[in-house]
């Protein structure tokens, strides 16, 4: 596990309501797909009719119900400043 990434748990029962911990952000979600933070991390759950039925972000807590699909991790590379780019 990389030492920046917060430990965090996946509940998936049914395939029909997955509970996520520790998220930082809902990034983006519509029926067919919800994006979150998780410490530089995203987390893409895809399926049908998906909703979020809790959200606390306060303890970073999300709910999401419906038919899932896939959940999918993906690290987010930080952006690189001009000069980084500049002098590859």
């Amino acid at each position: 596990m990389n030492e920046n990434t917060r430990r965090h748990t996946v509940s998936l029962t049914d395939r029909a309501l997955l509970t996520v911990t520790a998220v930082d952000e809902v990034l983006s979600f519509d029926e067919t797909l919800v994006n979150l933070d998780i410490g530089g991390t995203m987390l893409s759950v895809s399926g049908k009719e998906l909703s979020v039925t809790k959200l606390t972000l306060e303890s970073g807590e999300v709910c999401i119900k419906g038919q899932i699909e896939a959940i999918v991790y993906e690290v987010t590379q930080k952006s690189k400043g001009v000069f980084a780019r500049m002098f590859k």
